[in-house]
């Protein structure tokens, strides 16, 4: 067997990891598109049929 080996890449040291970075940039995204999409009419009167 192998010994384990360190990865030759590190993790950069500016504090922000990959997955708070994408956060960062879809949330925003995405909380716009659900404010601006165009509301249906019917929505008052009962919500949806079916």
């Amino acid at each position: 067997m192998h010994a384990y080996q360190k990865p030759t890449h590190q993790k950069p040291d500016n504090g922000t990891s990959l997955v708070t970075f994408t956060l960062l940039l879809t949330a925003p995204a995405v909380l716009a598109a659900a404010a601006l999409r165009p509301r249906s009419r019917s929505a008052g009167r009962g919500g949806r049929r079916g």
